[in-house]
């Protein structure tokens, strides 16, 4: 079911671990088309101190003809009020830009579904989407997990073990195993490699 799916992160969790994990370029081992929502990649990266705030930006940029960085009304709103309130915080800005991408007209047409990737437990509850029969939700653990059955990468653990030895500890949380197994089969297919043709 290759790029019949694309992925949305939703939630800055997914990019925050495997940056300090270093493992950035394990969202591009997926045959899908990868979006994150302009507010989601500000609420990753606003504060410079943090150590992997520069790694996601770098990466952003080197991949730029791979990742597509959604303008979003929610964050245009958000970045104006920021001209005359300069530390302005807005709780679940990136869940609320994300929606406004996953629903634009052009996006999901015909049979194509949504993969939200996120961390946090909680945005998942938070994020409403119309027609949710054609979105699929999966944490970062569940991605990494499917990368590791497919032999694309060689532990998920591995990751959370340098994300914590990073001061990053991640969230657990797994939502594949509830959905049905042709979603589970489908997402595997996502990341499988690739047969050559011979």
């Amino acid at each position: 079911m290759p790029r019949d799916l694309t992925i949305f992160v939703v939630d800055t969790g997914p990019l925050t671990t495997l940056a300090v994990a270093r493992s950035l370029d394990y969202l591009l081992f997926a045959d899908a088309d990868l979006v994150i929502p302009d507010a989601v990649l500000h609420e990753a990266t606003y504060d410079a101190a943090r150590l992997d705030a520069q790694d996601i930006i770098d990466w952003v940029k080197a991949n730029r003809t791979r990742v597509e960085i959604a303008p979003t009304k929610a964050y245009q709103v958000f970045d104006a009020a920021r001209a005359s309130i300069p530390d302005l915080r807005e709780p679940n800005l990136g869940e609320r830009a994300a929606v406004g991408v996953i629903e634009e007209p052009d996006r999901l047409l015909g049979n194509e579904r949504g993969v939200l990737l996120c961390e946090e437990t909680a945005v998942l509850r938070r994020v409403t989407v119309h027609d949710r029969a054609r979105i699929v939700e999966l944490s970062t653990l569940d991605f990494l997990r499917v990368l590791e059955a497919e032999q694309r990468i060689q532990s998920a653990d591995q990751v959370f073990e340098l994300a914590a030895q990073a001061g990053r500890i991640a969230s657990r949380v797994e939502k594949l195993p509830g959905h049905d197994g042709a979603t589970q089969r489908a997402i595997h297919d996502l990341v499988r490699p690739r047969k050559s043709q011979g």
